[in-house]
């Protein structure tokens, strides 16, 4: 993208150089032969209307290439709102299943109760806790968009026997859109989970990070979780998994990240600790 917009800012630059060098030789060409004044003006007159022209095309052009990424972007965030509905919808659903299957729970708990079958009543209890632990919320921090989210990816992250370790401490009410929050902490969150499940080391604990806090008027972000550093591998100036390298992927997430952090002057920052992948996000919200 950078190489494009030099390569287009040249040939602006270039089209009225050259067209200044022609005309003028044009011009004096013109002048030097009798009766053709007129001529050499028309020339030059007529090079001015091709650069206006070519200016307002280029123009043209460049309003619908921002329209077109425009929408790219709009797709891309309501798929992920989307997704994310979807995923809240699934949470409410299993809350809703475990309310429903209350009674027989407690019928079973009374049953083993008075048989006095206290082995059976220890594990019931504990399958039932697991199911609990699944089921409710694990964070709860008023804000709608980290919750969801968070709860969610939580669960993802417990289905696959990944530690999730958290904290968070932020306001209610941040001044930062929803669905930019979401495309942040969507795609870190994704990210840290992916890494965590390309780690095939034998007897290695899967763990994962993450730390979410308001200070000083900016809201920060650190995660970080367990790699297999042949996983991880650089292409240009960026870290990426080695899949994503084989498949020729370009990484749509981080890039969304980062034109997100783009339109709140944020930064990120990425480092490899021994078998660690870390990521700490900075963005201002004044």
């Amino acid at each position: 993208m950078k190489n494009s917009s030099i390569i287009r800012n040249i040939i602006l630059i270039s089209i009225p150089v050259i067209s200044l060098i022609v005309g003028m030789n044009l011009y004096f060409i013109d002048v030097h032969v009798e009766g053709r004044h007129l001529v050499g003006f028309a020339s030059l007159g007529a090079l001015v209307y091709i650069n206006v022209v070519i200016f307002i095309i280029f123009k043209v052009w460049d309003h619908e290439s921002k329209k077109t990424n425009e929408y790219k972007t709009a797709n891309v965030q309501l798929e992920l709102q989307q997704k994310h509905y979807k995923e809240m919808l699934e949470k409410n659903y299993e809350v809703r299943g475990l309310w429903h299957d209350m009674n027989n729970h407690i019928i079973t708990m009374q049953y083993l109760i008075k048989n006095q079958a206290f082995d059976e009543i220890e594990d019931y209890l504990k399958q039932f806790h697991e199911l609990l632990q699944n089921a409710v919320d694990h964070n709860r921090s008023g804000n709608y968009v980290v919750d969801a989210l968070l709860n969610y990816k939580i669960k993802v992250a417990s289905d696959h026997q990944i530690n999730f370790d958290h904290y968070i401490a932020i306001p209610e009410n941040l001044k930062m859109n929803s669905i930019d929050l979401s495309i942040i902490l969507g795609n870190v969150l994704d990210n840290a989970i992916e890494g965590c499940l390309r780690d095939a080391r034998q007897n290695h604990d899967k763990i994962i990070k993450f730390n979410m806090y308001y200070k000083r008027e900016s809201l920060l972000i650190d995660i970080e979780n367990t790699i297999d550093r042949t996983t991880i591998q650089k292409a240009g100036n960026n870290m990426v998994s080695s899949k994503r390298i084989e498949d020729n992927q370009s990484g749509y997430g981080i890039s969304n990240v980062k034109q997100v952090l783009k339109n709140y002057e944020g930064n990120m920052v990425t480092q490899i600790l021994d078998d660690r992948f870390k990521c700490t996000i900075l963005i201002p919200l004044d």
